[in-house]
């Protein structure tokens, strides 16, 4: 019956991304406002929020703690978008929670939105399910975000802040952070990534008027240690040989962001052990950022698809294939920056095939190529979507070649499953 149901939800998706909280907080109060008895870690930010809320969530059920985690997009089933301990919502609390939300929405004269939807149902299953701790990503926003509905947080985490969603958020890097400072609480403790100035001067700001205190990560601490296409490790604040799954000198800096936000967090009534966070970091498992789906050739999927994650990209392939011939499949939103995301991968790439992601708001394929041939790139268009732009690049890479996706989070899902990497449990374990 979960088809029906999500169905349901998605067909408000005509609504689109209206920001704002009166709808929400109407849902919220019309349902007992679930999300005031629940314990938050609030994240923001443009890049790293998915791998950074998993990294937390691994390391918080590690600890002991009953913990929720809700994020977006999903990449293979909707029930991906709110888990507990590592298990996504099952078929019957779906049904059951959004029948009991449903009735409330449809009774109010501005209807909410698809996402207003998922995040009053996610509150109320998480309350039901009696959470210790959830952690909580916004969606594309911050102040007006609908998860920023919850009046109190444990703690507030921003990621690296850059140019994504300019439509909505603003146009310059100080706009686009005051969007994402707008979910900071009076008195509520903020641990920031290491930012733009421009960024950090507008966190700093916020912080100071609402007397929350703030602290930004200290990467002087963070030394990289020994990494393959298998892991890497590294040490941090007095912590050393720490080992995780996640690829890329990025993932690095999430879990050293990570284990900044859990020393606040103890402070907060929810102390770690060392071993929790050494377990929680080694076991976290977030597909589709620079994830190895394959070998011989080997093929990397990952779902960059700004000019923060287009560079992040560019620097772990030169890291991880230095000298080696590099084939992209790219398929991109129309709403992105193509100058400033391709402008990074275009010196690396040997040629590329673009495919149009699986969203009303794709790039067609030839289009992308154009212009990617205008900028002296041997590109190929490819129909059909990643799968068979995937099939292209391998039989083009050969064995010692090197294949990687990127452009979308919308076509991870195609892309892993060319691969035969299907659903499974965001977190690993």
């Amino acid at each position: 019956m979960s088809k029906a149901s999500i169905e349901y939800i998605n067909s408000f998706s005509w609504l689109g991304s209206r920001l704002g909280l009166d709808r929400i907080r109407e849902l919220m109060r019309r349902l007992g406002d679930p999300q005031e008895k629940l314990s938050f870690v609030h994240l923001a930010g443009t890049n790293g929020k998915g791998s950074t809320a998993c990294f937390l969530a691994s390391v918080l059920q590690a600890a002991g703690y009953r913990t929720g985690l809700d994020t977006s997009p999903y990449i293979h089933t909707f029930h991906e978008r709110m888990q507990i301990n590592g298990v996504p919502i099952s078929d019957e609390a779906l049904d059951r929670i959004v029948d009991r939300v449903r009735v409330e929405a449809d009774a109010m004269e501005d209807h909410p939105t698809t996402f207003e939807l998922v995040t009053a149902v996610a509150f109320c299953w998480f309350l039901e399910m009696e959470c210790d701790i959830v952690v909580l990503e916004t969606g594309m926003g911050g102040g007006l975000d609908a998860t920023n509905v919850i009046s109190s947080p444990a703690l507030t985490v921003i990621t690296p802040i850059d140019m994504d969603h300019m439509e909505y958020l603003g146009d310059t890097i100080a706009k686009i952070a005051s969007a994402k400072a707008g979910i900071i609480k009076p008195r509520c403790p903020v641990v920031s990534a290491c930012q733009q100035p421009e960024a950090a001067a507008v966190l700093a700001e916020v912080a100071a008027e609402k007397e929350s205190p703030l602290t930004v990560v200290d990467l002087s601490q963070l030394s990289p240690g020994p990494f393959s296409l298998h892991g890497q490790r590294f040490a941090f604040s007095g912590l050393s040989d720490l080992s995780i799954r996640l690829l890329g000198r990025y993932q690095m800096e999430n879990a050293a962001l990570v284990i900044t936000a859990l020393d606040v967090l103890a402070g907060r009534g929810f102390p770690v052990s060392e071993d929790a966070i050494r377990t929680g970091l080694a076991q976290a498992l977030w597909p589709g950022r620079f994830e190895l789906v394959a070998t011989e050739p080997a093929v990397i999927v990952d779902g960059g698809h700004n000019a923060q994650g287009a560079r992040a990209l560019a620097d772990n392939l030169v890291r991880y294939f230095p000298g080696q011939r590099l084939i992209f499949v790219m398929g991109l939103l129309a709403d992105k920056d193509l100058e400033a995301i391709a402008v990074p991968i275009l010196p690396l790439a040997e040629r590329f095939f673009t495919f149009a992601p699986n969203s009303p708001r794709a790039m067609e394929a030839g289009d992308l190529a154009a212009y990617l041939a205008e900028r002296g790139a041997l590109a190929e268009a490819v129909d059909g979507g990643a799968a068979p732009a995937l099939e292209r690049a391998r039989e083009a890479a050969g064995p010692d070649g090197v294949v990687c996706y990127f452009g979308s989070l919308y076509s991870v899902s195609e892309a892993r499953g060319a691969f035969g990497l299907g659903h499974g449990v965001a977190l690993g374990g």
